[in-house]
């Protein structure tokens, strides 16, 4: 028999037992015999008995079918969310501890879980947090499964769905994305107008053997091809670039020894990659950018391009050798040449970057004198110098006459008949008025500068730009494009005295940043009246500047083996920090310098960074800055002790990653 058929028995059993419970109280009423009442009495109290017992067994019975019914139930909502990769857990809103959990958690998890606090728990299972993280929605990770989980706050109910198999299918379609990538071997056209063909050949050979590997490696998906002399194409997927990304490129970017092939320096490329764009046209014109961005930084280094992420940098571990052909700058000359003939353009503004020393002032009027030699109205937009530039800027009444003007009238002149000019400086928000560009249009806008390229530059056509690292200063090449303008370049004394004391700075008097072309330029200017006497002259330091330096070096410390860094809280001019900079590298066994101060009338400190055959610029880019390969600054409005914290540990870091500054 089974439960419901025990259950409608029972019914049937209580039913008849009320029926004789009141047959039984008639008869005893109506009848009026002892032994009748008697009788009645008994059979109303059995009768009574019975209908308890039959409805009590008959409830029971009832509740138990219920029960069964909702367990059953249960069990099985449980054992399909379990087969569905699913759990819940139910939480105590007071004290937050699990009071229930589905069969999923205590399978994957911890079968002791009920009582736990959610603190508990989280901490065990999600390494992030120390607490139970309060977020609507996170994943966390445990044997090699990835789960999903949701806080509903206002049921006190966590769910933790298992999404293993969506993660890797997610994370198997992102490694097998392709990328594009392009290599060129840094100043091959000068290799092949000073190597022999075996010595090319050999370079090529020693490039080709280092890509063999990845190529002949399964754990890498990696083919290339040379289109050109020096120049690689190269098809990999996102995989095999963070795995490469993983070793910084180091065996990537390392080549068979110099001498073992026969050449008297060190091999190295530029290198581009693009990921992340669905069109693969779109890719390999991001590879070319990258490659170019490689380039503009001074070679000898990896630029990953990615459309959901800013630009990120490997390598630059040294200066690659100085190319020597003046090809580019004279097409830049030309370039710039004929914009200034034309009849469209009315006036020529010039920006050097903020804080200007003699190199943006030498470079500016330099540009300035030869847009005045075309007829057109020329200005220079700056109002920020340092001290050194401040009292040349005085001593030749510069102001006085009208070269310099405020962003605000700057604004004012810039139209479609304007060029706009960026010296010694790539960087918008770097000069004094970031508005340069704007209502200027973009063929009419050039920049030469001679620091590596951090942000991007797009605002300035290709052919527009000539940004050469090798070069020692602004000023070297404005006196190249003067040098190459074939009408209209005369400069007077005062013009190549500006541009000789910017090389003379950069150079630090021809100490570093030396190439062939730098001598050339100021041998070029000295002809035309200017005087190295009178550049020393300048950058001679005076005995209040010697005291203010002596006090910024006071706390000189040793960061790590060669690296010092000096900092004061004091206001202190641009150009003084830098010849503090400087002034460390002076003594045997340093190789880089450090020195902050704070900028004169302003909340900002700045960093001056100093490298002897060191690359300092990716040191200053880890801080907000950027620059030269062993010439970089940065400034903040972090105080002080924050400041030098990041720079310390940029420093004891030592990456060789580079990230895109802000």
């Amino acid at each position: 028999m089974n439960k419901k058929q025990q259950f409608y028995l029972w019914i049937i059993i209580a039913t008849a037992s009320l029926v004789l419970v009141i047959v039984s109280l008639v008869l005893g009423i109506n009848n009026h015999n002892i032994l009748m009442e008697w009788i009645a009495i008994i059979a109303l109290l059995f009768a009574l008995i019975i209908f308890i017992l039959s409805s009590y067994f008959a409830i029971s019975n009832f509740i138990k079918s219920r029960e069964l019914v909702k367990k059953s139930f249960s069990s099985y909502i449980d054992e399909i969310i379990t087969n569905n990769n699913f759990g819940i857990i139910v939480y105590d809103n007071n004290d937050e501890r699990i009071t229930w959990a589905s069969t999923f958690i205590k399978n994957r998890f911890d079968r002791n879980v009920i009582g736990l606090s959610l603190k508990d728990f989280f901490i065990k299972y999600y390494n992030k947090s120390k607490e139970f993280p309060r977020f609507n929605t996170f994943n966390i990770s445990h044997n090699n499964f990835e789960y999903e989980v949701k806080v509903w706050s206002l049921k006190n109910i966590i769910s933790i769905k298992d999404i293993t198999n969506e993660v890797s299918i997610v994370r198997e379609f992102r490694d097998q994305k392709v990328v594009l990538g392009e290599i060129e071997i840094d100043n091959y056209q000068l290799y092949q107008s000073i190597l022999s063909e075996e010595q090319l050949f050999n370079i090529n050979k020693s490039i080709v053997d280092n890509f063999e590997k990845y190529v002949k490696n399964p754990e890498y998906n990696f083919i290339y091809r040379q289109y050109t002399n020096g120049k690689f194409v190269i098809i990999c997927n996102e995989k095999t670039l963070d795995l490469l990304e993983k070793e910084s490129f180091t065996n990537f970017l390392t080549f068979k020894n110099f001498s073992e092939i026969g050449v008297s320096e060190r091999i190295s490329v530029s290198v581009g990659f693009a990921k992340g764009w669905p069109s693969l046209d779109m890719k390999i014109e991001q590879a070319k950018k990258a490659l170019l961005q490689s380039k503009n930084r001074g070679g000898d280094q990896v630029t990953i391009f990615s459309n959901i992420s800013t630009p990120v940098y490997y390598g630059s571990s040294s200066e690659i050798l100085p190319d020597n052909s003046r090809t580019n700058i004279k097409l830049i000359s030309n370039k710039l040449e004929q914009k200034l003939k034309s009849k469209n353009i009315k006036n020529v503004i010039i920006y050097g970057h903020k804080f200007a020393d003699l190199d943006a002032i030498g470079s500016a009027y330099g540009v300035y004198k030869l847009a005045k030699n075309f007829g057109k109205d020329a200005y220079i937009c700056n109002t920020t110098f340092d001290s050194t530039a401040l009292k040349v800027i005085k001593k030749h009444n510069l102001k006085d006459e009208g070269v310099f003007i405020k962003p605000s009238e700057a604004n004012s002149l810039t139209n479609s008949s304007t060029i706009v000019i960026l010296v010694d400086n790539s960087v918008l928000n770097r000069t004094d008025n970031p508005n340069a560009i704007v209502n200027a249009k973009i063929d009419n806008i050039f920049i030469f500068d001679h620091h590596r390229v951090g942000p991007s530059v797009d605002f300035c056509l290709r052919e527009n730009r000539y940004i050469d690292p090798n070069a020692s200063s602004a000023s070297e090449i404005v006196s190249e494009i003067i040098m190459f303008t074939q009408e209209n370049n005369a400069i007077d004394a005062l013009t190549a005295q500006l541009l000789l004391n910017g090389i003379y700075l950069d150079t630090a008097q021809f100490t570093k940043s030396i190439t062939p072309r730098a001598f050339s330029a100021a041998s070029y200017l000295e002809s035309l009246g200017a005087k190295g006497t009178i550049s020393n002259e300048i950058l001679k330091i005076d005995e209040k500047t010697y005291k203010i330096v002596s006090e910024l070096l006071e706390n000189i410390q040793e960061v790590k083996p060669g690296y010092y860094l000096a900092y004061k809280d004091i206001e202190v001019s641009n150009d003084i920090i830098s010849i503090a900079s400087n002034e460390i590298l002076k003594i045997s066994g340093r190789v880089a310098s450090f020195v902050v101060a704070k900028q004169e009338n302003t909340n900002l400190y700045k960093l001056s960074a100093r490298g002897i055959n060191t690359n300092v610029q990716i040191i200053c880019e880890d801080v907000g800055g950027g620059g030269h390969f062993g010439t970089a600054a940065a400034v903040t409005d972090e105080p002080l002790d924050v400041f030098i914290d990041n720079i310390i540990q940029a420093i004891v870091g030592g990456k060789t990653n580079e990230s895109d500054i802000n």
